[in-house]
């Protein structure tokens, strides 16, 4: 068996002059199959560029990821659990990722330096605990990026301590940003000065990811940016006002703990994505003075994070509206939210509830009895959903408000096809008895398994 298959991959070596009508026996490349993430993984785990270059004749398509460079910090994820669960001191703490650092950094630049002068790099990324102290091995970083004509740039540099890193323009100006098509920068001080001379510079950005900066308070830009597609302002607290021209923008990310922003995106008529918190979507959608508020009926994907106890006065007509997330702060207005999102959501197929905070007493049990009165007013109502398939809900501990809602939608949705129910496990303190604790951590699984229970024929229940 073993040497007819030596035999039959021969013949269809790119050498042979023989071509085989059947190859159906032939192995299969599985390794092709795989998600592009999961190959540029694996290759970064190799110690050099030779290794990867060698490695890429076992994958038609391993050959054009070795120049995906991807550095993170899988490493620390087991320290991470062990210092947030006070496992081990800070002081050890710190001192283990002092270590990792240098390994890290060391990684990282024996990686850079066995690169040939002519090679390209399709993706640089950094993911580590890099502060600036470091600023000349990030500047270097950056600076041979740019010559090996990078495509997509990202630093999380995941600062913990100490003053972050900052890019400028000064490092920038020295090269050219033309084959730059993606930007993503996390924990980097950047302001808005410096993110407009990227833009301007970079004709074929097509995306832009800022998070968690003190930085930037304003991002202007005098010249339109017609490839820009996906723009994510995340966390960056002081970030009062937007001003760009991105005729082809597709999703606009904005999540901070502000209730309006000063945005001007100019004629937006392939935007179909929006993700922010509830402060902000409510004065979207009690306003129609910007483009943003003016778009919401082309949306396709909503969703919108920490919404607190207070109804929306006013939601628009979503009519195009087929994906839509809401993370509720509270229950007590939050499912009359929901409800109302759905009704103004005729097309809506996948919706998803996460549960941001929930009262305590939610979680055990003492307030479900006062909260039957609030939840029977929603659910009695005569509207059906016609289009709704998918339900998801996240963070699921089986109070009575939860239950309630997925009763509703259990109801209301005629085309109901699958419900996803995420549980929740609770952190419990030495506060409740034993037979409390017991009964706290059954009752996700046994609430989700109830309502397995109430679904139609052919719909299926999914409990992670």
């Amino acid at each position: 068996m073993g040497k007819d298959r030596t035999k039959l991959i021969k013949l269809v070596h790119p050498n042979s002059k023989i071509k085989l009508q059947k190859r159906t026996n032939l192995p299969q490349d599985r390794l092709s199959e795989l998600p592009n993430e999961i190959l540029v993984c694996i290759l970064s785990s190799l110690s050099n560029l030779e290794e990867r270059q060698r490695t890429s004749v076992l994958s038609k398509r391993w050959r054009y990821l070795f120049r995906n460079l991807v550095f993170d910090d899988s490493i620390l994820v087991p320290l991470w659990k062990k210092y947030s669960c006070g496992e081990i001191s800070k002081d050890r703490f710190t001192m283990t990722v002092s270590s990792e650092r240098s390994k890290f950094i060391s990684r990282v630049n024996r990686a850079l330096l066995k690169l040939n002068p002519h090679d390209i790099i399709d993706q640089f990324k950094v993911v580590f605990n890099l502060d600036a102290t470091y600023t000349s091995v990030i500047d270097n970083w950056i600076s041979l990026s740019l010559r090996k004509k990078v495509k997509k740039l990202s630093l999380h540099l995941k600062t913990l301590w100490g003053n972050r890193y900052t890019l400028t323009s000064q490092l920038l100006q020295s090269y050219s940003l033309e084959s730059l098509t993606d930007l993503s920068l996390a924990s980097v001080d950047v302001t808005g000065e410096v993110l407009e001379y990227v833009l301007s510079h970079c004709p074929f950005i097509e995306s832009l990811h800022v998070q968690n900066t003190w930085s930037l308070k304003n991002l202007k830009t005098s010249a339109p940016l017609p490839k820009l597609k996906h723009l994510e302002i995340l966390y960056c607290d002081y970030f009062r006002q937007i001003e760009i021209h991105a005729i082809n923008l597709v999703s606009f990310k904005y999540v901070v703990n502000m209730t309006t922003l000063k945005a001007v995106l100019g004629d937006v008529p392939n935007f179909v994505s929006l993700s922010v918190m509830g402060g902000y979507a409510r004065y979207l959608f009690d306003n129609n003075d910007c483009s943003i508020s003016r778009s919401l009926s082309q949306l396709e994907t909503l969703d919108i994070s920490y919404i607190l106890g207070n109804r929306f006065k006013r939601i628009p007509e979503l009519r195009n509206l087929r994906q839509l997330k809401l993370g509720i702060y509270h229950f007590t207005n939050g499912v009359f939210n929901c409800t109302s999102f759905l009704k103004a959501s005729p097309m809506l197929h996948t919706f998803g509830l996460k549960v941001d905070l929930i009262n305590l007493q939610l979680l055990i049990g003492l307030a479900d009895e006062n909260m039957k009165a609030q939840g029977n007013t929603y659910t009695q109502d005569t509207y059906t959903h016609q289009c709704l398939k998918v339900v998801e809900l996240i963070n699921f501990v089986g109070c009575f408000a939860q239950m309630q809602l997925a009763l509703y939608v259990i109801n209301k949705a005629t085309s109901l096809e699958k419900i996803i129910i995420h549980t929740k496990k609770l952190s419990l303190t030495k506060v409740y008895s034993e037979s409390t604790q017991k009964y706290l951590t059954a009752r996700p699984i046994n609430n989700a398994k109830e309502l397995g229970t109430r679904l139609a024929t052919g719909v299926e229940l999914v409990i992670l």
